[in-house]
């Protein structure tokens, strides 16, 4: 009965030993795992990051984009010349003439009536005029010869020149008369397309009627305003600026419509000298073909002026600039962390901001993963986007 309480005292010592090693093999090893986690969990702190390296600043080709409105490059009304009844229509409406087709007809009788009257006035001038010249030269050979007097000859050659005064003035009237015949016969006086008709045909028509409206359309205007007429005249004019032209002659221009390009390159054909005060803006037109009627007077568009070179020029992505409440923004890798950098942009070249002042060349840019980018957070740079290539243009 003595050695019992031994025997179960010598137990509990060994299980107290055992569960004494357990907890030091036990501890140890949570040691070792929280020794090993803090590395783990430093490099989950890093936000992976892909960048933009910010190439030395180079010439770069400019890409200006700005709203557009079609235009027709000539409108007319089509009028009568003389007056009479509209006796027939030739033409559709909504239909391409060209300059000479004749569109309407107004009763011409009245008017090939003064014709056969005018040449036959003009008929018995010149016989007048024959009869008169035969007196002159008669009576001038007898007055040299002193067989008449000096009032006969002065009558005969008075009577000449009237006569042939007379031919001219029925030849005027003749021409008069066949304008007005020609009158009746309303012809396009450009090459487009017709509009509605003003008059039906039937009606009486004077002097001056509007009869359609024709609109030319091939070759078609695009007008446009610029902004920032400083930075335009260093574009065309001032020396040493920041603008320069690539090219000599007209700047190039291409239209988008509905987001999809124009198949035909226009050009810059003029652009204002006057700056309008309400909208601090200079207009300008280009103009293009519209071989196929393609583009309508009246419609919006974009365009897209080509043929300008900036000097000295920084671009970045436009995916990497953010906006906050002081202004244009982005994130940039230095030093193994995340750091604003505001910058101040100018106009856009694709998919880039050119960007005025807030960076340089070598800058890292960050370019995505924003959700998770704060100023400070330590940043690790997966891939640089741009890597190998000295700049974009």
């Amino acid at each position: 009965m003595e050695s019992n309480p031994k025997r179960w005292m010598l137990k509990g010592i060994t299980a107290v030993v055992i569960l004494t090693f357990l907890l030091i093999v036990s501890s140890k090893d949570a040691f070792c795992e929280e020794k090993a986690k803090p590395s783990g969990m430093m490099q989950n702190q890093y936000v992976h990051v892909d960048v933009y390296k910010v190439p030395k600043p180079a010439d770069m080709p400019v890409e200006l984009k700005y709203p557009a409105r079609l235009k027709s490059i000539q409108s007319v009304e089509i009028v009568a010349r003389v007056a009479g009844v509209l006796e027939e229509k030739y033409y559709k409406e909504g239909q391409f003439v060209k300059k000479g087709d004749i569109l309407y007809l107004i009763e011409p009788d009245i008017y090939k009536a003064q014709v056969d009257a005018a040449k036959a006035q003009l008929q018995s001038a010149i016989a007048a005029l024959h009869k008169a010249e035969r007196d002159w030269k008669r009576i001038k050979a007898l007055y040299k010869a002193n067989a008449t007097s000096q009032q006969a000859r002065d009558a005969a050659l008075s009577a000449y020149e009237i006569a042939k005064a007379n031919v001219e003035r029925a030849k005027a009237n003749l021409e008069t008369a066949q304008i007005n015949l020609n009158y009746t016969k309303v012809k396009a006086t450009i090459s487009g397309i017709t509009g509605l008709k003003d008059v039906d045909v039937g009606s009486y028509v004077v002097n001056g009627t509007r009869l359609v409206r024709i609109t030319k359309i091939d070759p078609i205007y695009a007008e446009f305003s610029i902004p920032d007429i400083d930075a335009i005249k260093e574009k065309y004019n001032i020396k040493n600026g920041k603008w320069s032209k690539a090219t000599k002659g007209e700047l190039k221009a291409y239209l988008e419509i509905n987001g999809k390009k124009y198949n035909q390159e226009g050009f810059v054909n003029f652009i204002d000298i006057n700056i309008d005060p309400q909208t601090s803006t200079v207009k300008a037109r280009a103009i293009f073909k519209n071989p196929d009627r393609l583009l309508m007077p009246g419609e919006f568009a974009r365009i897209i002026i080509k043929g300008l070179v900036r000097k000295n020029t920084i671009l970045v992505p436009q995916k990497a600039v953010l906006q906050n409440p002081l202004g244009m923004i982005v994130f940039v890798a230095n030093k193994g962390k995340a750091e604003i950098r505001p910058i101040k942009i100018s106009e856009t070249s694709g998919k880039y901001f050119v960007v005025e002042r807030g960076l340089k060349a070598g800058d890292m840019v960050i370019v995505n993963n924003f959700f998770k980018i704060k100023p400070g957070v330590p940043v690790k740079i997966d891939k640089i986007i741009n890597k190998g290539a000295a700049n974009v243009f």
